[in-house]
């Protein structure tokens, strides 16, 4: 079937294992496969990808921590769909992502605004929102789907995440997008886990509230929303993160018992990118699925199986109040959705 798949993120290791999935795929796609700079060494070999399957590559510039980088990237894809330059977005998946550990809290420099966002929220949740809601009209309407990569860590009632003790971070989407305390540097560490987890907890309740609304938009209730959560994975992108004995002494084993894993638990804690990619790839473009059948509306999925999100998540108040006020963060106009009126005062 042919269309157009955006990946965000492309260049990452998950995002690239996503990109040489999508291009094997025998729909024949048009991929536009979004970078931070596509002068990078990663960037560049997109481009070197065996597509045979694929109609084109294209690696176009989209800065996440930008309001402004996602309107005009929007604003042009959508003037390329609307003309015919470009088929409908068969599927967008929202894999980029920022993990900010060092130093305490960090803020976008978001076009002018002197507070921006903390870069956590920023990234993995508001950006999503709105390059989401921005593209929903260029969608194809009988078998468009939009998935987000999530992550265990959205969920803090888990055992694994008790570690980072999530109650310190309570649930309040104003001070998610601008934290105004200040931490020891004893807390850093777990801070950031917590408000990496927050971020993907906000894009799991959004994609709740999203599917709602699109049910009861003429024209656009056809357009499917899942949430994969990928499992940990060691790749090439996280080389920065480790020191050399780690690097060199424990990462290979570890890379090894991970492939043996896998085979025995799919979906087990540890996975390879190649794994994740295949569970990502198959939620947004499978239509022939015995588990997620023609139309898998607002499904949670734990690599291959299905599976609860966090219970917060689904907390109709709590998917308000995220909606109504990350209109506010990213300025934007109901009007300017395909949604239209739906996007602010449907009744959850």
């Amino acid at each position: 079937m042919p269309g157009t798949v955006i990946v965000t993120g492309a260049a990452g290791g998950l995002g690239q294992a996503i990109a040489e999935r999508v291009v094997q795929d025998p729909g024949s796609y048009h991929c536009l496969f979004t970078v931070r700079n596509k002068n990078t060494p990663r960037a560049k070999k997109l481009h070197q990808l065996d597509g045979a399957n694929a109609k084109e590559i294209k690696t176009p510039e989209l800065d996440l921590s930008s309001l402004q980088s996602i309107r005009a990237f929007a604003s042009d894809l959508n003037a390329k769909v609307r003309s015919g330059t470009l088929p409908p977005i068969r599927a967008l998946i929202l894999n980029a992502a920022v993990f900010y550990e060092k130093g305490g809290l960090k803020f976008t420099n978001n076009d002018g605004d002197k507070e921006g966002f903390e870069i956590n929220f920023a990234v993995n949740y508001l950006a999503n929102f709105l390059l989401t809601l921005l593209l929903l009209g260029s969608l194809d309407k009988e078998h468009g789907r939009i998935v987000y990569v999530s992550s265990w860590t959205h969920d803090p009632a888990l055992p694994v995440n008790q570690r980072h003790k999530p109650e310190k971070l309570q649930w309040d989407p104003v001070q998610l997008a601008r934290p105004k305390e200040q931490l020891s540097p004893g807390e850093q560490a777990d801070d950031a886990m917590r408000r990496y987890g927050a971020s993907k907890l906000c894009q799991v309740t959004f994609m709740h509230a999203l599917q709602k609304r699109l049910d009861k938009t003429p024209g656009l209730e056809k357009i499917c929303v899942l949430g994969v959560d990928p499992g940990g994975m060691i790749h090439d992108n996280l080389n920065h993160k480790f020191s050399a004995f780690q690097r060199y002494v424990l990462v290979p084993p570890v890379r090894i018992y991970t492939r043996l894993a896998v085979n025995l638990w799919p979906n087990g804690r540890l996975r390879t990118v190649e794994k994740s990619a295949g569970d990502i790839v198959r939620a947004a473009l499978c239509l022939e699925d015995p588990q997620l059948g023609l139309y898998p509306k607002d499904v949670y999925l734990n690599g291959s199986e299905l599976a609860e999100s966090a219970a917060l998540s689904k907390d109709e108040e709590c998917q308000e109040l995220l909606w109504k006020l990350s209109l506010q963060f990213a300025n934007l106009d109901e009007r300017e959705t395909a949604l239209g009126g739906v996007a602010g005062t449907a009744s959850m």
